[in-house]
């Protein structure tokens, strides 16, 4: 009689490890990797104004992601911001103010890190960013913070002089972004109040700065205005000197004391220049009547000196070409000299 074989049985701590075995076979997908989350850069990443910024996440376990669909986005996933599917960019999906301003970084793809590069950062940039990074019905994803910062352009200081008060100065920038800070101080090194006007452009969402102060020490010989970025922590600054306290209240001095002299000058110029005038105008007159004298004397008989006599007479008559002539009395032959020494007299 044949002995029957009795049955194999398994002790029970290997039927245990078996079933377990089978379970987490069964929680692997089949391209063998497993539920995965997505990590960010842990911190607030900060872009330069114009210039270039990268937004880095990657996988949470250390898996490849070259067959994973990758999507930067913004608010909304349908707002992409940069796509890549299938090992290819997919720039038709992009926003318009993101075409042709991204880069998709790859090198480290196999290691589940992936890195969009955004060129000539600008204002609109500023805010937050999502990476979503999905395998097959798996997805996952991340968010990032960017925070844009721009310095403006190096102040300038216009300053004017006001009757009374002292002297009021103006510093204006533009170019600046977030909203900067702005400071006077004079040359001790002492803060001095203002008033500042910020106003942002709508088409570049940049600030433009517009600083006034008004100065009545008059021991304050210079300003400095400084304009500072609190992201940045840089600033522009720009001085100004203003006069010695003297020469501030010396044109006002000098035109009070000088306007009475240019005027009392110009009026004895005035005076002058008509006395001259009426001079040379009686000058003129004496010759001219001298030389028709001669002419006529020469060419008319002695028997008519007494009509030429009356002639000159009713000419000159008792001043009436010139206040300054005296009457001059009958001609006779031996008196041409005496008619010139008269008509010369003033």
């Amino acid at each position: 009689m044949a002995n029957a074989r009795d049955p194999v049985i398994f002790p029970p701590s290997c039927s245990i490890v078996f079933i377990i075995l089978q379970l987490l076979s069964c929680s692997v997908p089949a391209k063998g990797k497993a539920d995965f989350s997505v990590c960010g850069p842990g911190k607030t990443v900060l872009a330069v104004l114009g210039e270039n910024v990268e937004l880095p996440c990657h996988l949470s376990l250390n898996i490849s992601a070259k067959d994973m669909e990758l999507r930067w986005y913004r608010d909304q996933p349908s707002q992409v911001v940069h796509l890549h599917k299938n090992g290819t960019d997919l720039k038709e999906e992009q926003m318009r103010e993101y075409q042709g301003r991204t880069t998709f970084l790859s090198a480290r793809l196999d290691q589940g890190k992936a890195t969009v590069k955004i060129h000539n950062v600008t204002v609109f940039d500023n805010g937050t960013f999502h990476c979503n990074f999905k395998d097959g019905t798996v997805s996952a994803e991340a968010r990032l913070l960017l925070t844009v910062a721009g310095l403006g352009l190096k102040p300038r200081i216009q300053v004017r002089a006001v009757q009374g008060e002292g002297f009021w100065a103006q510093c204006t920038s533009e170019g600046w972004y977030p909203e900067p800070q702005v400071r006077w101080r004079d040359f001790r090194g002492q803060a001095l109040p203002s008033m500042t006007r910020l106003s942002a452009s709508p088409t570049t969402g940049l600030f433009a700065v517009v600083s006034n102060v008004t100065i009545q020490d008059k021991e304050v010989w210079g300003l400095f205005c400084s304009i500072s970025s609190p992201l940045l922590r840089k600033k522009k600054m720009v001085n100004h000197h203003l006069p010695p306290p003297l020469s501030r209240s010396f044109p006002s001095m000098a035109w009070r004391t000088v306007l009475p002299l240019i005027l009392t000058v110009a009026g004895l110029a005035t005076v002058g220049a008509t006395c001259l005038f009426q001079k040379c105008q009686k000058d003129r007159n004496m010759v001219q009547l001298k030389e028709d004298f001669m002419k006529q004397r020469s060419s008319t008989p002695k028997a008519g000196q007494r009509t030429r006599s009356s002639m000159l007479r009713a000419m000159l008559g008792a001043g009436s070409l010139c206040p300054c002539i005296e009457p001059i009395p009958a001609l006779t032959p031996q008196a041409p000299n005496s008619l010139c020494l008269r008509m010369g007299r003033v």
